[in-house]
């Protein structure tokens, strides 16, 4: 039973019991208690509402949070990419980091974006480390098995990914690989010897492509040697095995010097032959396996050019493992030949010193019959077998380090085995074409006279014919030894120039400098023949000359002398008589 208090004449009152009236004011006492009673319901229901309320309101709060840690933890959908790698330098992916290290959670790499990853694994190098992202193999350079790394991804391949190291976050010690089974090679493997604790001498041809500051890279008969410690190129050193795999295998430095012997195998595996047997007629018959000569390097070879060079033979292309300096002369072994190349190593031998054998070629093919130039012709001589001195004008535009040019009476004659251009050298005809003929060094030495096709005169120099290469003709006393390159145009016996011929001297007056090279040479004229004179520039200067060079509208001469100019005596002041004088 509740309680109730009222007031009834200015005197509270309290009354007990449900429906007792005490006093006056009964309806107002009733009223009283029942208003009571009503409130205290009240307030007990809107308790419970808020209550309930509350803890709605709590428990939405706690979701939503959580949502909200979930999203920013894993948002591989709205991750941010700043810039991504292109061409030329690589770009540096600042947005978002994509957490791959949950094997459970399919994320697909993408070039440009940046992920969390772990690695488990390493390359076979050891230069790499290995991790997984989306189940695709991801190689990064620089990283190592335990690290945690953020890393960039810059290449996806269809079951490969390429990643930059950014940074490592965290590293475990992980147990130890299980070493593989070593590898066995076969009995006829040309690296059979390469097995691990194997000690030898390598000579360090290239730096590694992963850690070119510590380790170079060597071959043993075809085998990748990558060697620990060692980088300079061309450097022969004592390595001992640690590990041989079936494509390669990994050194250490010994300590031990490396020894000067030839080193007992080769760099490159032997080559398998393809059974090329040059034809009987074939120039190059003789270039086989087991062949042994000399040779010139005359260029690198593109592939490796550090460690190989280049020679030809014939126009047969030889590369030369072991010998890669242009201009090199070396003794060689073939140890394969294909239809159009050969390979070969240096032989150990000294080279010769003597033309080289080769450069005395069988006869070229002719394209039809042997071309005979008519009798009255210039270079009528000029035939197969004729014996005769040339001078080399300028190097071969195809062969420069094997072929010099000569010209006789106009004809190109193409020179095997000499280059130096001025040289007079006694030659060979092999072989004669309408234009154009071919020549080898005779092996006789070269005469001092005249060349005996140029022929100067005493008083009208003109160019003979001579009717045979062997007999020299008889000569008329010259003004001046003729020397210097065979004219391409023999001048008309009208011509007032004609004269004017290789080896002839003449005192001639600079008009003007030259257009070209106004500082080192002047131009004078010969009735009316433009001669270019090196070393005069003065315009007026009188100088003496020799012709080097004769064209059909042009020469070329070297100054001899400054031709001083006659001065006359002035005929008021005769000469004094010294004796008249001494007699006064």
């Amino acid at each position: 039973m509740g309680k109730a208090f009222f007031r009834d004449g200015g005197k509270e009152v309290e009354g007990r019991g449900e429906g007792e009236y005490v006093g006056g004011g009964r309806g107002g006492i009733f009223h009283q208690k029942k208003e009571v009673g009503m409130s205290e319901q009240d307030v007990g229901s809107v308790s419970a509402k808020w209550r309930a309320v509350a803890l709605l309101a709590i428990v939405a709060l706690g979701m939503a949070l959580v949502a909200v840690v979930f999203t920013a933890v894993r948002r591989p959908d709205t991750a941010r990419v700043t810039q991504q790698y292109g061409e030329g330098a690589a770009l540096v992916n600042t947005g978002a980091i994509i957490d791959a290290t949950d094997p459970a959670v399919r994320v697909t790499p993408q070039v440009g974006y940046r992920y969390r990853v772990f690695v488990d694994d390493e390359s076979d190098d050891r230069a790499s480390g290995i991790a997984r992202i989306g189940g695709r193999t991801t190689f990064i350079d620089g990283a190592r098995r335990g690290q945690t790394c953020v890393v960039d991804v810059t290449r996806v391949q269809e079951r490969v990914v390429n990643a930059s190291l950014v940074h490592v976050v965290a590293e475990v010690t992980l147990p130890p690989k299980p070493r593989r089974e070593p590898f066995v090679p076969a009995a006829d493997d040309p690296s059979a010897f390469v097995v691990d604790g194997a000690v030898l001498d390598v000579v360090i041809s290239e730096a590694s492509s992963k850690n070119p500051e510590t380790e170079g890279v060597a071959k043993v008969a075809g085998l990748v040697v990558f060697v620990d410690g060692e980088t300079e190129l061309g450097k022969r050193v004592n390595v001992r095995i640690r590990e041989r795999r079936e494509r390669m295998a990994f050194a250490e430095l010994t300590g031990d010097p490396a020894g000067t012997d030839p080193l007992p195998y080769a760099a490159e595996a032997p080559r398998k032959s393809r059974s090329f047997v040059p034809r009987a007629g074939d120039e190059t018959a003789f270039v086989v396996p087991g062949a042994e000569f000399d040779v010139v390097i005359t260029e690198a070879s593109s592939k490796k050019p550090d460690t190989e060079g280049v020679a030809r033979v014939r126009g047969l292309v030889i590369f030369v493992d072991g010998a890669a300096t242009i201009g090199e002369r070396v003794n060689i072994r073939v140890t394969d030949r294909r239809e159009r190349m050969a390979f070969a190593v240096p032989s150990g031998k000294a080279a010769g010193k003597e033309p080289l054998t080769y450069a005395q070629p069988a006869p070229r093919p002719r394209r039809s019959a042997a071309y005979v130039p008519a009798a009255g012709e210039d270079t009528a001589f000029v035939v197969p077998g004729a014996e005769f001195d040339v001078i080399i004008t300028e190097p071969s535009s195809k062969n420069p380090l094997t072929e010099g040019v000569a010209r006789v009476r106009g004809l190109v004659v193409f020179v095997e085995g000499a280059t130096k251009v001025g040289d007079r050298v006694n030659v060979r005809i092999t072989d004669r074409r309408e234009r154009m003929a071919f020549a080898a060094l005779s092996g006789k030495p070269a005469g001092t006279g005249p060349l005996p096709y140029v022929v100067v005169e005493e008083d009208k120099p003109e160019v003979r014919p001579i009717a045979a290469p062997a007999a020299t003709p008889a000569v008329a006393p010259a003004k001046a030894p003729v020397t210097g390159p065979v004219p391409a145009a023999k001048p008309a016996p009208v011509d007032e120039t004609a004269h004017v011929i290789p080896g002839a001297i003449l005192d001639v007056t600079i008009e003007e400098p030259s257009r070209k090279n106004p500082t080192e040479e002047g131009v004078a004229r010969e009735k009316g023949l433009v001669i270019f004179v090196k070393g005069a520039t003065k315009v007026g200067e009188q100088v003496k000359i020799r012709i080097t060079d004769r064209k059909e509208r042009v020469a070329f001469a070297e100054t001899i002398s400054s031709v001083e100019p006659a001065v006359a005596e002035p005929e008021s002041e005769p000469t004094a008589d010294p004796s008249a004088d001494a007699a006064e």
